[in-house]
């Protein structure tokens, strides 16, 4: 194998964790092919000591509050080769997001997540003054707000279906190594589960439409600056 080949891939990933996000979605797309044309895994091009490492991503959600983080946590995670969990501080009902890979995984992953987050708070906070403006009550705001992120992290997990299955072969590329599984066994973690609310139907197909777009192989290629 050229180790040329290699570090190609490894600057691909590297490049993967770039602030402007359609380059790193190339990258990471671009890594992902080469990979699978040279029938190679994340743990071909590590370093053979490299464990994985934790992320905390800075970022939380409350019981009453962006209850959406968690499953958009999870679904990036699952297709970024990471796993995710929560610390919950004592006393509180505060969850922080935590990642847990190898560290070019990790470090995309993460910055995934924020640049996703990102997106979804823009949206709502649009999506609050609407209904401010309305006299809406408080309550029903936030379920809107909950029905918005849960909709667009569910098209964006479609959105990775579809591209998974426009590319079949990447099945053993995404795949989350068993090192990283392990971390999750220790700490009792709990698959994501949608909160219980109030369901808006509106905003949960405008957060759907917005996910399912958010990254897309077509996309990628069309901005291809790699």
């Amino acid at each position: 194998m050229d180790s040329n080949i290699r570090d190609r891939i490894k600057k691909l990933l590297a490049l993967g964790t770039s602030p402007n996000q359609n380059e790193a979605n190339n990258a990471i797309l671009k890594a992902k092919k080469l990979m699978v044309e040279y029938k190679l895994t994340e743990r071909d091009i590590k370093t053979f000591d490299e464990k994985p490492v934790k992320i905390d991503s800075d970022l939380f959600y409350t019981n009453q509050k962006d209850h959406w983080m968690a499953g958009l946590a999870d679904v990036i995670a699952e297709n970024n080769c990471c796993v995710f969990y929560l610390i919950t501080p004592d006393n509180t009902d505060t969850h922080y997001i935590i990642f847990y890979g190898y560290e070019d995984d990790a470090m995309i992953c993460n910055s995934v997540f924020a640049y996703a987050v990102d997106c979804v708070q823009s949206n709502l906070v649009n999506i609050k003054k609407m209904m401010m403006a309305q006299d809406v009550a408080e309550k029903t705001i936030n379920d809107a707000c909950e029905s918005y992120g849960q909709g667009f992290y569910e098209g964006l997990e479609d959105a990775y279906a579809i591209q998974e299955t426009e590319n079949m072969e990447w099945g053993l590329v995404m795949a989350i190594p068993a090192e990283v599984k392990e971390i999750l066994k220790p700490l009792k973690h709990r698959p994501h589960q949608d909160k219980d609310q109030v369901y808006h139907h509106q905003f949960y197909a405008q957060g759907y439409e917005e996910g399912r777009i958010f990254t897309t192989a077509d996309k990628l290629e069309e901005n291809s600056k790699v």
